[in-house]
């Protein structure tokens, strides 16, 4: 599919800033791994608007609280509505929000700009190489350490650079090699997958009879990663003839109010952190290649993602009990079968 004028002309536009300012701020290359002793108050800078992408700096936000227990984390994010969803894990101070309209208003950007200075970071790190909008945050915020990705002809304000990994694929993971900064190099001993640390009690608090042994089904996707709904009719029917107990619930997207079938239960929630919470008393979860699929997998509840147009190498679930099926040229039946055996192997 073509990409619409503007997103061309944006990211032509983006490629061209980058190359200015790489060539008028060079990056200094600084190879001494940072002392992990000096570190007590971090910045994340993530701006961004998606769901998926902010659940992608979770592995990054763990390791950052096993490598510094005692420090305070801060989090700088896009958008205000995804904010609920990362400010109740354990080790996160506070999170900041930059939405698109902050733009109009420079009083308030110099106003954010002061209270961010004030806060004495003694790291700022910047999982994103691409991003426009976390390098020139990351340009005028002060820290003592500034780490991130770079590469040639991308602007980077940093006083530690990390060349950006071309072996790790999934999007999620590239930010854990960050860590190699400090003076510990082995990243294994970090969590390889996403998690937003829910708690039991914040799971009890939403647990209804609906959710209980129910698995939840979310059918909205962007574009060409919509599976019809006929397609979700006749999967959830070929489930049930191979296991005539499952129970589903209809998880609809806030603007959708439409449920797949009349007798199924539907669930609708606008908070994402409640929303996780309820899913994470779900048995699994089945959806396409959407938001969704990463709030369920960051919940560790078992995540069945099926890719329509989409290869799952860089987007797919990471969780233990998760499972990415490419649904192209495979029958209803080929792929119920599938989530049978991985539903008997996971419960």
């Amino acid at each position: 599919m073509a990409q619409a004028l503007h997103i061309r002309f944006r990211k032509q536009l983006n490629r061209w800033i980058h190359r200015l300012f790489s060539k008028l701020y060079p990056l200094k290359e600084n190879p001494e791994p940072i002392k992990k002793s000096l570190i007590k108050k971090i910045l994340l800078v993530r701006i961004n608007y998606r769901i998926g992408n902010i659940l992608f700096t979770t592995p990054l936000l763990n390791a950052l609280e096993k490598e510094f227990p005692d420090a305070e984390i801060d989090v700088m994010i896009g958008a205000p509505f995804i904010t609920p969803l990362i400010e109740k894990m354990p080790q996160i101070n506070k999170v900041y929000n930059f939405p698109r309209g902050l733009l109009k208003h420079p009083l308030k950007i110099l106003k954010l700009k002061k209270e961010l200075r004030n806060n004495n970071y003694d790291l700022l790190v910047t999982p994103s190489l691409n991003s426009s909008s976390d390098s020139f945050f990351t340009f005028l915020v002060s820290a003592k350490y500034k780490v991130g990705f770079y590469a040639p002809d991308i602007f980077s304000p940093l006083t530690h650079g990390i060349k950006f990994p071309k072996k790790v694929e999934h999007e999620a993971l590239k930010p854990l090699v960050l860590m190699s900064v400090f003076e510990e190099k082995n990243l294994n001993r970090f969590k390889r997958y996403m998690d937003l640390r829910l708690t039991d009690k914040e799971k009890e608090l939403v647990l209804t009879k609906n959710l209980k042994g129910s698995i939840g089904i979310f059918r909205d996707a962007r574009n060409e990663k919509k599976i019809e709904n006929s397609w979700w009719i006749e999967l959830t029917k070929t489930l049930k003839s191979l296991n005539h107990d499952l129970k589903f619930i209809d998880i609809l997207d806030p603007n959708n109010t439409t449920p797949l079938e009349k007798e199924m239960p539907i669930l609708s929630e606008k908070n994402l952190r409640i929303l996780a919470a309820k899913i994470g008393n779900l048995d699994a979860f089945i959806c396409g290649d959407t938001g969704p699929m990463h709030l369920a997998s960051a919940t560790l509840t078992p995540t069945i993602a099926l890719f329509k147009t989409t290869s799952p190498t860089l987007y797919g679930t990471l969780g233990e009990n998760d499972l990415s099926v490419e649904i192209q040229n495979k029958s209803i039946d080929e792929i119920a079968k599938k989530i049978i055996e991985h539903l008997k192997k996971v419960h």
